[in-house]
């Protein structure tokens, strides 16, 4: 894996205002991404992994510039190494890097048009950018050649959507997304819709793609198995923040995180290594008014007293390999102890 960081993550903020506020009553905002950093770098599939609400999407799409972010930067190096910070591109400026960061949506139903053949889907953005000219020759000869790239035949380009299966959708979507030449793609839970036979196809073709065009993956799921299977490096997100980031063996094979842990526990394959299956008490809290301190103090079975006033710093625990916890520095091993005695309870510490 190469170490130059193609995207560079620097405090970034993303708030949805909730409310129209008052005179007398402050405006309230959902803090979706709060003061998030990390890199990813050039020809990794960096995976992020989260409950449903923890804020991947959205930071896949802040990145993207499809959010405008709140507050903070992000660095891009793809272009000859030059650093742009992509926060502060408008315009034609940021139209030009569009080719660069694509997306993969999760829907492969609603996010195509049902209007336009697959050609025509693939073509769009090629013709966008200029690189040839639609109803020309070179142009159905390239739309042809990543199709087929794709695993999609000659046949489906004067076809719709709708005459296609969930797997055959996705595809085009790869393909729409691969026709612009990009160098940093967004996977936005791209498998998550589809049956766990397809599912593997999609994603060794994703694994395949990368090789073959010196592809960077920002892969945004909740399975667990999924994104062991394709990541290089992963991140575990809770409630707006990044609590856990290492490479995949790291996070697997070591979490420190308790989050992290009750979330490996809940992996069906990796069921037998556990005595038993780590339950977290309620729910997730707002990302309206998130708890003091340590954000999943309310729900951690190692909370104490500290955890509820002091949020924890991102401490590097072995080389590579981060997590937000004031528990950081335990044992793996003493912390599933910990949690399958407590049965989810919270246990004071200090």
């Amino acid at each position: 894996m190469n170490t130059q960081s193609l995207l560079s993550v620097v405090h970034l903020k993303k708030y949805f205002p909730v409310g129209g506020g008052s005179l007398f009553k402050a405006r309230r905002y959902l803090r979706a991404n709060d003061d998030i950093s990390f890199d990813i770098y050039e020809g990794e599939t960096f995976g992020l992994v989260g409950e449903s609400g923890s804020g991947k999407s959205t930071l896949g799409r802040t990145l993207l510039r499809l959010y405008e972010p709140t507050s903070g930067q992000i660095l891009y190096r793809g272009n000859h190494d030059k650093e742009v910070d992509l926060t502060q591109l408008k315009g034609e400026e940021l139209r030009k890097l569009r080719s660069d960061l694509q997306m993969i949506f999760q829907d492969p139903y609603s996010s195509l048009n049902p209007r336009m053949t697959v050609g025509q889907i693939v073509e769009e953005g090629v013709a966008t950018h200029k690189y040839y000219r639609r109803g020309t020759p070179q142009m159905r000869e390239y739309v042809l050649k990543v199709m087929q790239d794709c695993g999609l035949q000659a046949e489906a380009l004067h076809r719709y959507p709708h005459q296609f299966s969930g797997g055959q959708r996705q595809r085009v979507c790869i393909a729409r997304a691969l026709a612009v030449r990009p160098k940093f793609i967004v996977c936005d839970e791209c498998v998550s819709a589809l049956d766990a036979s397809i599912q593997s196809q999609i994603l060794n073709l994703l694994a395949e793609l990368k090789e073959k065009e010196k592809l960077t993956y920002l892969f945004i799921s909740h399975d667990l198995s999924v994104v062991r299977h394709i990541s290089d490096r992963i991140a575990v997100m809770y409630l707006g923040n990044i609590v856990e980031m290492g490479t995949a063996k790291q996070v697997f094979e070591n979490p420190r995180h308790p989050y992290t842990i009750a979330l490996m526990s809940a992996v069906p394959s990796m069921k037998a290594e556990r005595e038993k299956k780590i339950v977290l008490g309620g729910n997730m809290p707002s990302p309206v008014s998130p708890p003091s301190g340590c954000k999943f103090h309310t729900r951690c079975f190692m909370a104490c007293e500290k955890c509820k006033r002091v949020p924890p710093p991102f401490t590097e625990i072995e080389k590579g390999h981060f997590a937000a916890c004031h528990f950081a520095d335990k044992p793996t091993a003493e912390k599933r102890r910990i949690a399958e005695s407590n049965e989810g309870q919270t246990k004071k510490f200090l």
